[in-house]
């Protein structure tokens, strides 16, 4: 059967300006990630196109304009993304670089204090309009944010001691949730050898992975809890926990996310066709028929998605597996 790609990316009207809907483009890439913060997308037009023989290009794609990207084979579109216009190219071939929504939110401006607050009030209280899904039971205590922007709250709840992580999901701010567990998607289902078009997935037995963890526990007035354990010359992580004040509590949920660590399995990423579409915190089944003892599920980290000549690919980072 014949797939013939699709795009159908409109412009909707704005500040004036009627609605664009374009159907021809040299490429467009998407790049999604929750520790990008800000999901990006560019669109290349082809470049020879009469429309803008008359139109000025700066008019006709202004900066803060609502885009819409959407994909597919054989006319059947699926949306791989909604944001703004934040730049557009002054050479030819055009292009037009989007953020989605935390562009918008980001810039939002700042002015807070407390004694005492927690994630989900604190993101509350600088995101108004927009609903919040925050990691339950993470206390900050005392915070202050003067003068600034959404952008720098956000940078710093994402660095030591927090490593709490943002990202947009439509029009709701989800943070310190790196794999959506709450995600009604269905697990998707990948044959390696017949459904990715290339992998560069590396495979570890358990008895080969060294490893090192160090657990921290942030307490409600800033102070920290830390335990560490494994094996040095290997690979090292540092998970972070809340309000845990019992070192041995830290320490049992430490050896249980070591445990899962030390588990075998496949890490790197693969290649896919443009559908089914995934997108991070996503799950996926990956299987083999050369090795299928390696079978398993993972989390979807990250996605690049590319639309152009060399046809419609997503390049899937994976995360943590699931046990």
């Amino acid at each position: 059967m014949t797939l013939a790609m699709n795009a159908h990316i409109t412009f909707p009207e704005y500040n004036g300006r009627k609605e664009l809907i374009i159907k021809k483009v040299s490429s467009v890439e998407i790049e999604s990630s929750f520790k990008l913060l800000t999901d990006k997308a560019v669109i290349t037009l082809p470049r020879n196109v009469k429309f803008f023989d008359k139109n000025k290009v700066r008019e006709v794609f202004r900066r803060g304009a609502p885009v819409i990207i959407a994909l597919g084979y054989n006319g059947e579109y699926i949306t791989e993304f909604q944001g703004y216009v934040t730049q557009v190219s002054a050479n030819i071939p055009i292009q037009i670089t989007c953020e989605d929504e935390m562009w918008k939110l980001k810039q939002l401006p700042v002015n807070v204090s407390y004694k005492s607050v927690t994630l989900k009030k604190l993101l509350e209280d600088i995101a108004p309009n927009y609903s919040v899904d925050a990691l339950e039971g993470v206390e900050l205590g005392g915070v202050r944010f003067a003068k600034t922007n959404v952008a720098a709250v956000l940078d710093k709840l994402q660095k030591d001691p927090y490593n709490l992580f943002s990202y947009m999901k439509g029009k709701q701010l989800v943070c310190g949730k790196y794999y959506s567990d709450d995600s009604n998607e269905d697990t998707v289902n990948f044959h390696l050898e017949r459904n990715a078009v290339s992998n560069d997935l590396n495979y570890r037995n358990a008895e080969d992975i060294i490893l090192k963890v160090k657990g921290v526990s942030v307490l409600k007035d800033g102070k920290k809890i830390e335990v560490e354990i494994g094996e040095d010359g290997g690979d090292t992580y540092q998970l972070t926990y809340y309000n845990i004040a019992v070192k041995a509590e830290v320490q049992k949920l430490l050896e249980k996310d070591y445990e899962t660590k030390k588990r075998g399995g496949f890490d790197g990423s693969f290649t896919s066709f443009g559908t089914p579409s995934i997108a991070h915190g996503m799950k996926v089944n990956l299987e083999s028929g050369l090795y299928p003892e390696r079978s398993g599920t993972y989390y979807v980290e990250a996605v690049k998605k590319n639309f152009g000549k060399s046809g419609y690919r997503q390049e899937i980072t994976l995360g943590g597996a699931l046990l």
